[in-house]
């Protein structure tokens, strides 16, 4: 069998436990940031691809802590 390397953003959702909406916005909003921010993709032909590596360094990264609210 294929390594796959490449998710649909419908399959990047459900990876990222977030909406399809939600992650559609986010994919728009890393094209229209230039990568700064969002969810990394790129298109292929007509449609695009989230690289699974992209969404295993997500994964790495440190979410800094809030500080509690009174």
């Amino acid at each position: 069998m294929t390594e796959q390397h490449f998710l649909t953003i419908p399959e990047a959702a459900v990876r990222l436990r977030v909406s399809r909406n939600a992650a559609y916005q986010a994919a728009r909003r890393y094209r229209h940031t230039g990568g700064r921010e969002g969810l990394p993709n790129l298109a292929i032909g007509g449609s695009y691809r989230v690289p699974i590596a992209a969404l295993d360094r997500m994964a790495d990264l440190e979410v800094p802590s809030v500080p509690a609210t009174s």
